[in-house]
């Protein structure tokens, strides 16, 4: 599955970098984050809850910065498994500065594999769809202040 946007950030581009690339920042915006543990300043383990219809269970993932081209562009890899199933998603955020503001054009890509794929395969382009769309809005709302989630790490 791919989905792309783009939204503005009223936030100068350096604060929004500062913000995606740091893994105890991106970690909190996750949906339904239910823990996550950081490996080191470009990798994080993450735990969150995931339901399509009937299918509800954990997804353990791991997320890795790659590609980094500082002020600009940054991808995020994740890998992981839960509820008899495999999950691979990767996020490519392009920052452009704009008159103070800072524009993120924002693709994702998801393969998943295993139960949820077999059984929830009607469910899982919406609710991915929505759950791609709050960790991008998440980036736009923790860095102009309104108010985050509380997780425990």
């Amino acid at each position: 599955m791919h989905f792309e946007d783009k939204f503005e950030v009223n936030a100068p581009v350096e604060t929004v970098w500062k913000f995606v690339t740091n893994p105890d920042d991106f970690a909190k915006i996750i949906p339904d984050l239910q823990s996550y543990e950081i490996i080191d300043e470009n990798q994080f383990k993450a735990s969150f809850k995931i339901g399509l219809g009937m299918i509800k269970g954990t997804l353990n993932m791991t997320f890795k910065f790659e590609d980094m081209e500082p002020m600009n562009r940054v991808k995020v890899i994740g890998r992981g498994s839960g509820m008899q199933s495999t999950a691979d998603l990767t996020i490519n955020l392009n920052l452009q500065p704009s008159d103070g503001k800072t524009v993120v054009n924002w693709s994702a890509d998801l393969n998943v594999g295993g139960l949820v794929a077999s059984v929830g395969a009607r469910l899982l382009e919406s609710t991915t769809k929505k759950k791609v769309k709050e960790i991008v809005e998440g980036i736009r709302k923790v860095i102009e202040g309104k108010p985050a989630k509380k997780t425990k790490k």
